[in-house]
């Protein structure tokens, strides 16, 4: 074990002398506080895998033997390496950028052949209290060498404030840059359903500057009318001037402390918040896995900064050192982490790094011919499907009225039909009745068998045969044999009842009563026509009436 702890003492020695060295060729640099500054911290060598040196007890050299802790350490230990040197030069590589300059090529489609932005858009995007506006300051501080010159409004310690319209930050403050940072409003943990949809509006339909975050929601909740004022302040110079930008990578930021407190309290809402916004489709559409920066972990342990680190990135599913960093936005002396934690600004610095090499893998290659003809047909084919959809569906009503109105007419055709069948049979036996009526009146040859009469309405059957009996003679007869034979009473009293009871043969003997009225009226004014208005008889008179009354009885 003394081997190790003398190479390491020799290369923090050695380190020492190259920082001087670099200072005396470039006054200039990151650190330009030379003795005056304050000494540098590193909070993971707190751990109980370091001894009061600040060196590992632990041999790193075997991969097989690491926990996700050690990995965890060994991580913050290649930072710690790295950032003293090596920030100087990411940052120059980044203030160099251009679009596209990260691109390789794949697939045999050249750079020249890609659809590049001119300018590569981070969208950052979190929770209330994520710390994204104090994460676009500490961009301007280490990348730009603002100072300490804030250029976002951060809410602090009130958490009524929150970010109402787009802002695109130019964290180089340089003309050429290559990419620009955009800072969105805070997202809600109890309105995930609404905020998701939000995410993937901005990141299907692009962004510009000045652009009001409007969330899914807020009118139905009435927060839009308290927002509309200030963002109308704010967004008073927006307009279509500003370009729209298309969201090339995700950052997610989340505060650490906040959701790991909450996990030991057994509220899991906002780690499960954090997964569903870590996992959104749209999200994974730019990036497959996004970068994911945690920040407020000063305010939290080293062991707790440890476990919440590893439990979160356990549970989203991911490395807790690919793609993972813990940044402190601002130091333990409360002032942004620059010159004095350069580990927190190498970390931030290489995740610009990563979220340009991402967007660069990711771009797709430029339209062609052969593609526009290809679009404008797939257009052409959904329109006039669209079209004969619609007409399919207008056919189906009308032949549905159609069909409805042809059963209809044959509803109506059926009813004509019985009612003309039944007025026919009911002008034959009446136009039979009256001529029988005639025939019986003028015949002076026929007499009563029994009365001796030969004038009467109607013959009647009797002993002798038919016809051989007047009318009166005859309905005597009749009811005289009724009587002494007793035959049929029960069942004509039966049908009597049935019919009475029947309103269809009610109505049915109504109007066929009616109408052989109508038709007797129409008969005698026709042969008082013909007969140079001949004045009925008593008899004729009683016959029509007798026939009249027969009939009301029959279908009553």
């Amino acid at each position: 074990m003394a081997k190790p702890l003398k190479n390491k003492q020799a290369f923090h020695s050695g380190l020492q002398a190259q920082r001087k060295q670099k200072k005396m060729r470039n006054p200039v640099s990151l650190s330009e506080e030379d003795d005056n500054e304050m000494p540098l911290f590193y909070w993971w060598r707190s751990a109980e895998e370091f001894n009061e040196n600040g060196e590992l007890k632990l041999n790193l050299s075997k991969l097989s033997n690491l926990t996700p802790r050690l990995k965890v350490l060994r991580e913050m230990e290649r930072l710690a390496l790295i950032a003293p040197e090596g920030l100087d030069e990411l940052r120059q590589k980044l203030f160099n950028y251009r679009s596209g300059d990260f691109y390789l090529p794949i697939g045999g489609i050249s750079k020249e052949e890609m659809d590049i932005p001119p300018v590569i858009m981070i969208l950052l995007v979190g929770f209330s209290g994520s710390g994204k506006s104090s994460l676009i300051n500490l961009m301007y501080s280490v990348l730009g060498r603002s100072g300490l010159i804030p250029f976002a409004h951060t809410s602090g310690n009130s958490r009524n404030y929150t970010t109402t319209v787009m802002e695109e930050h130019n964290v180089l403050r340089s003309m050429r840059s290559g990419f620009c940072v955009y800072d969105s409003r805070s997202l809600d943990y109890n309105r995930m359903s609404d905020s998701l949809e939000t995410m993937s509006r901005w990141l299907g339909d692009g962004v510009y500057h000045h652009q009001p975050c409007w969330i899914t929601g807020d009118e139905a909740l009435g927060t839009q009318d308290e927002l509309k004022p200030l963002m109308e302040s704010m967004s008073s110079s927006s307009s279509s001037r500003f370009r729209t930008r298309t969201v090339n990578c995700v950052i997610v930021v989340i505060n650490i402390a906040e959701v790991y407190q909450a996990l030991m309290n057994g509220d899991s809402k906002p780690l499960e918040a954090t997964k569903e916004l870590f996992s959104c489709p749209a999200i994974r559409k730019c990036n497959e896995n996004p970068v994911l920066i945690m920040t407020h972990g000063d305010m939290m342990s080293t062991e707790e900064r440890m476990e919440g680190r590893i439990k979160i990135c356990e549970y989203l599913g991911v490395s807790e050192t690919n793609g993972v960093y813990d940044i402190v936005c601002l130091s333990e002396h409360g002032i942004l982490a620059n010159g004095s934690d350069p580990v927190t600004a190498y970390a931030l610095t290489e995740a610009v790094y990563r979220a340009l090499m991402v967007s660069d893998r990711n771009h797709l290659p430029k339209r062609n011919i052969k593609d526009w003809v290809l679009l404008v047909v797939t257009w052409l084919m959904y329109a006039l499907s669209c079209f004969f959809a619609v007409l399919a569906f207008l056919f189906s009503k009308l032949s549905r009225g159609f069909r409805f109105l042809g059963k209809m007419a044959e509803r109506m055709d059926l009813s004509e039909k019985m009612n003309g069948s039944e007025s026919e049979e009911t002008n034959i036996k009446c136009s039979d009745a009256f001529s029988s009526v005639e025939g019986q009146v003028n015949d002076p040859k026929k007499s009563c068998t029994d009365c001796g009469t030969s004038k009467t309405p109607l013959w009647r059957g009797g002993p002798a045969g038919p016809k051989s009996l007047c009318n009166a003679c005859g309905i005597r007869y009749r009811k005289k044999r009724r009587a002494l034979l007793g035959l049929n009473k029960g069942r004509q009293e039966k049908e009597k009842k049935e019919r009475r009871n029947n309103p269809n043969n009610k109505k049915l003997g109504v109007s066929i009563k009616l109408r052989l009225l109508e038709l007797g009226r129409e008969v005698f004014l026709d042969r008082s026509t013909t007969e140079k208005h001949r004045k009925l008889g008593e008899e004729e008179q009683a016959a029509v009436l007798l026939m009249a009354l027969s009939c009301g009885s029959v279908y009553a």
